[in-house]
């Protein structure tokens, strides 16, 4: 299961070993529910889908599971069953540091970074943001954050600033600190601001 990290479509997977599955925090983070007839397939599956960081598969039951999620936001649990186990894409940064932000020829049909229309650049796939030397998965809410890309957007989530210009923690709602700092903002534009928002209310 282990291929050239420049090659296309290619993972390499560490299994845990048999009696475990693995435990999401959230719903969300499931992205397939089927069946396939083998572990080695329910692997291809995860491989072939860029989202997916961690899959469980039950052999008794051809049971297979992909999650966008791994082992910093969720678990892998013992079970009763015997024939169940978690396969978990390795990462690196090895597989992100000689394509991101290059020309899209670098990373074309590869799972780790995908092609920008905006900047016709390889970036982060969704859900992901980019820490200086690999993709992460972005956080959820109440989860400590470091910059500001670093939260589910597609939740609405923001990672806040505190009033002395710090980064906090991902939370909902409209991060008035953030666009104050990010974007450098003059006083007169901060009050500008303001008057659209009152006016939108």
């Amino acid at each position: 299961m282990s291929s050239p990290a420049h090659a296309i479509y290619s993972s390499t997977l560490s299994l845990s070993l048999q009696g475990h599955e693995f435990q999401p925090q959230y719903g969300v983070q499931l992205i397939f529910n089927e069946t396939a007839e083998s572990l080695l397939l329910c692997s291809v599956v995860c491989n072939q889908n860029p989202s997916c960081l961690t899959f469980d598969y039950d052999s008794s039951s051809h049971h297979c599971r992909l999650f966008e999620a791994d082992l910093t936001n969720g678990a892998i649990i013992a079970v009763a069953s015997q024939t169940s186990i978690v396969g978990s894409v390795i990462l690196s940064a090895s597989l992100y540091a000689s394509m991101y932000n290059q020309s899209c020829s670098a990373c074309r049909e590869n799972r780790y970074q995908t092609c920008s229309s905006t900047t016709n650049t390889c970036q982060c796939p969704g859900n992901s943001y980019w820490n200086g030397s690999m993709c992460p998965l972005q956080l959820f809410e109440n989860a400590a954050c470091g910059q500001i890309d670093a939260c589910r957007s597609d939740l609405n989530l923001s990672c806040i600033i505190n009033s002395y210009g710090e980064f906090t923690q991902c939370s909902i709602g409209i991060n008035l600190f953030t666009i104050f700092v990010y974007e450098k903002l003059n006083t007169y534009e901060i009050f500008h601001f303001f008057d659209k928002v009152e006016m939108m209310f």
